[in-house]
């Protein structure tokens, strides 16, 4: 193998099998690659020993980046599967790496006890949560049997089969049809149908990266996506993570949820699905408010970048001149003004 990192840079390797390991790199052979300080994500273990990857068994190859430009790129690698690639996860180290620990420290409860209340409080107070509920996924002809909510710091796992009460935890059904708190979800026409026939819950103010990612195709190209994308695939499309990050979370869904209490490995993965929503969300909103965000400074540069006497001019008059005219878009999606994502 070619070497193209330095000594302790940050990398993931992604295996043939889907398995994905984030260590401190170390050297690189023929043969393959050694890394340390590795953590697992699709069991959350961390190994401090080094550790060799043949070259026969690595898909894939990313570097953690410690800044974000903001660009999405293409995540297939011009390389052959077997060899490196230049791919760099598009998202800060340090962001990078808050995520993957609110993923792994989750907080699972088991029942509505002094706990349950404490966090659907804690919960209640932040402007957007993330929701995944396991068993939604047939809308109205099925059972809600765990439900996750996530804040941009804090996973939250409520089993709610499990609780004392026979009917849908009300404080969780009185964020959900809050108009104050944002919810994020991924595809989440299902969650809402199942909410409102089956537990008769109206989910209100929601954001849908699902919906947004469409939006912002059809925007950029003329025309909606012939498929849906999963979240995991919006991970790779917005922030080139590895398409398998999140393949055995989803997988998991397919499985029973009956048997409690919920094994650890399941739990890790349902926290995974919700972790990310926020951050979808973050950055979808910045794409389709681009040209918005540009019309401020280009607005705010008429003031700052003029001389005194135009400067004070303006402050004094409420006229939409000509200059200010030609900064304000007609619309807040431009045609074509998103040229980060594309078209499959």
């Amino acid at each position: 193998m070619e070497k193209k990192y330095t000594v302790g840079e940050r990398i993931v390797i992604t295996l043939n099998t889907g398995d994905n390991f984030e260590g401190d790199y170390l050297k690189t052979s023929d043969k393959g690659i050694e890394i340390e300080n590795i953590h697992h994500y699709e069991s959350g273990a961390k190994i401090k020993s080094r550790y060799w990857f043949y070259r026969r068994e690595i898909d894939t190859i990313y570097k953690l980046k410690t800044t974000h430009n903001g660009d999405v790129s293409n995540t297939e690698s011009n390389e052959s599967k077997t060899t490196e690639s230049n791919n760099c996860i598009l998202l800060d180290k340090e962001e990078y790496d808050r995520l993957k620990e609110v993923a792994v420290n989750f907080i699972y409860l088991k029942t509505d006890d002094k706990s349950y209340f404490d966090a659907v409080t804690e919960i209640g107070n932040f402007e957007s949560v993330g929701v995944f509920a396991v068993g939604a996924e047939k809308g109205r002809c099925g059972k809600i049997s765990a439900i996750a909510l996530s804040t941009w710091k804090q996973v939250y796992i409520f089993d709610i089969k499990n609780f004392r009460s026979t009917h849908f935890p009300a404080e969780i059904a009185e964020i959900l049809e809050s108009f104050y708190i944002k919810k994020v979800v991924h595809n989440g026409g299902t969650l809402k149908d199942c909410l409102l026939h089956s537990y008769k819950i109206t989910m209100n103010n929601i954001f849908d990266t699902q919906v947004s990612h469409m939006m912002l195709i059809k925007n950029s190209t003329g025309e909606c996506p012939k498929t849906m994308k999963s979240i995991g695939e919006c991970l790779t499309e917005y922030f080139n993570f590895s398409p398998t990050l999140l393949a055995s979370s989803l997988e998991a869904l397919n499985e029973s949820w009956e048997t409690r209490p919920f094994e650890e490995e399941k739990l890790k993965k349902l926290s995974r699905l919700v972790t990310y929503l926020i951050t979808i969300k973050d950055y979808q909103m910045s794409l389709m408010l681009k040209d918005y965000e540009k019309a401020v400074n280009d607005y705010h540069n008429l003031f700052t970048k003029s001389v005194e006497f135009e400067m004070v001019k303006r402050s004094t008059t409420q006229e939409c001149s000509k200059d200010i005219d030609n900064i304000i878009p007609k619309n807040l999606l431009k045609f074509e003004s998103i040229k980060s994502v594309k078209l499959e």
